[in-house]
């Protein structure tokens, strides 16, 4: 796996990051997001304070994190379906 070097602009600072190739376009989509957050905070909030928004963006983000099911549930469980499905469809042509 290739890894490359880039830098990121959260709020006001710059940090740079070792990535793989894969990761690229999830972390560019993450930056994304906390910004638009950071923003909508600072219009809703009239808050300037960097620290803060960021303190309120990373709440926000873990809260929703915390209380979503998780990918890999809900793919298993849909792996698991069509699996079944294919198993029954075997057994009927076999039979």
């Amino acid at each position: 796996m290739s890894q490359k070097n880039i830098k990121i602009k959260i709020g006001d600072r710059v940090y740079p990051l070792t990535i793989s190739d894969s990761e690229e376009n999830g972390v560019n989509t993450s930056v994304k997001n906390i910004e638009e957050n950071i923003l909508k905070l600072k219009k809703q909030y009239n808050i300037n304070d960097s620290q803060d928004l960021l303190a309120m963006t990373c709440l926000e983000f873990a809260t929703k994190a915390q209380n979503t099911p998780t990918k890999t549930v809900s793919t298993e469980i849909n792996y698991t379906s069509k699996l079944d499905g294919i198993i029954e469809l075997l057994n009927e042509a076999t039979s």
